[in-house]
């Protein structure tokens, strides 16, 4: 979950001066013009991440504002296009983890707000909003249909939780994550070289590097599978790559193993691939799977790439969410659907999802409240675009069910049980929710080579 600290956050539309550099298929190198703007996007990020005193504009809810009016200045009421009371207000950088601390202390939970370099920045981001759009029953883009058993059943027996174990153990390995660290960079090119190899030589499957101009080094991971019969329309399945130690101050030498938080939800999408790799499967609609970038730090990676699907004009039909998957006390409940800030359709699609496909392997779910901007869900669902989110069920009353050790050096599998039979649960639910939602390409489509077709 996102628990920002030390640095500042820019979303809102300079988003677009994030770039992608080209997948390993594609050969060519980017031109002279976007490397200098990546170049003068990724200093000027850098310049300010090492100034403790820059100024940071945060939007939140009243609620949190309301525990921390003695760190802000000049606030300022707002809302959002759904109506929820926001204060957008102005912090210094140093204090963002003192943001973090009280939010989680005084609500149960993570996250919490945006953040923004400049005043007029978090102005244009709540004018465009289309969180109300997102949220509420519209004719939907596509219709939520659950008639692809045979492509789904198949696959849940194949999820191996010793694979997401792995997975797991690598990336907590490192001594952190952190978006403005080396580490954090090698961490997402090994996500992206991992993702990558796992689709062999298909044709229909690119991977890249998101870069975005306020995530400092770390990149976002984008892997694309292209569909067949519907390509314009897109699923995608995301988490977050980055990890934080809140105690820290925002140092790029932390120690933060985000074993659940949130090496857990990368290792349930890497299985979930996996498997429909090793099918040979290819979608009827477009399946992007993405590793989100700084989310820790104000969702800075997924509000980059939702807000330039936006300006694109993609149709963008899901969006699931996979944010902390490991870990479960002795509570029945297996996982928890988040019922705020989230489309309505989509939310009902993934109810009857769960019920069809893990309800009869003895699975159990509940409900849970998110707040505002806890996960990079909220970014997808403010530039309208249907998201969902299922989470953790834990029972921890301070942690909001959540793993109570995020955020500190405490994020292991050893605190877990070493076990990653939680997220092999995740992991069945994601396979469900691409077979279901992505569809099987008509038999009509020729094979793509590499698969196993």
């Amino acid at each position: 979950m996102s628990l920002r600290t030390y640095a500042f956050t820019a979303i809102a539309f300079a988003l677009l001066s994030g770039a992608s550099v080209e997948a390993r298929q594609q050969r060519s190198q980017p031109t002279r013009e976007h490397a200098r703007e990546h170049a003068d996007g990724e200093l000027a990020s850098l310049r300010l991440e090492r100034n403790p005193l820059a100024p940071v504009y945060v939007v939140m809810s009243r609620r949190s504002y309301n525990g921390m009016r003695d760190l802000m200045q000049q606030p300022v009421a707002k809302s959002d296009s759904a109506g929820t009371p926001l204060v957008l207000a102005q912090i210094r950088a140093h204090q963002l983890s003192r943001v973090s601390e009280r939010i989680h202390a005084n609500e149960g939970r993570c996250g919490g707000y945006f953040a923004f370099a400049t005043r007029a920045e978090a102005e244009a981001f709540l004018r465009s909003d289309r969180s109300l759009q997102a949220m509420k029953s519209l004719p939907v883009r596509v219709e939520y249909t659950l008639d692809n058993a045979a492509t789904v059943d198949p696959w849940l027996s194949q999820v191996q939780h010793t694979n997401i174990y792995n997975t797991i153990a690598h990336l907590s390995a490192y001594q952190n994550r952190y978006y403005a660290s080396n580490e954090g960079r090698v961490a997402a090119e090994w996500i992206r070289n991992t993702w990558q190899a796992l689709a062999g030589n298909r044709t229909d499957v690119t991977s890249e590097l998101f870069a975005c101009s306020t995530c400092a080094t770390q990149p976002s991971v984008i892997l694309t599978i292209r569909g067949t019969d519907s390509p314009d329309e897109i699923v995608v399945l995301g988490a977050h790559l980055d990890s934080i130690n809140g105690s820290a101050g925002g140092s790029v030498l932390q120690r933060a193993p985000g074993a659940d938080d949130d090496a857990s939800g990368i290792a349930t999408l890497t299985e979930v691939l996996r498997v429909a790799m090793a099918s040979g499967w290819k979608p009827r609609r477009t399946v992007k799977f993405m590793g989100y970038a700084a989310e820790e730090v104000g969702l800075r990676g997924s509000n980059a790439i939702a807000q330039a699907h936006k300006l694109s004009g993609a149709n963008v039909v899901a969006v699931l969410q996979m944010d902390m998957t490991n870990y479960k006390t002795s509570t029945n409940i297996d996982m928890r659907l988040v019922s705020d800030y989230s489309n309505a359709e989509l939310k009902l699609f993934l109810t009857r999802l769960f019920d069809t496909y893990l309800a009869p392997r003895g699975m159990n779910r509940g409900t849970d409240f998110c707040g505002y901007a806890c996960s990079d869900h909220a970014s997808w669902t403010s530039a309208g675009y249907p998201s969902g989110f299922f989470f953790e069920a834990g029972t921890g009353a301070s942690s909001g069910g959540a793993f109570p050790q995020i955020h500190t050096a405490n994020d292991t599998l050893a605190n877990m049980a070493n076990s990653a039979q939680n997220s092999a649960k995740f992991a069945q639910l994601g396979l469900a929710f691409l077979g279901e939602a992505a569809k099987t390409a008509s038999s009509k489509t020729a094979p793509v080579a590499g698969s196993d077709d």
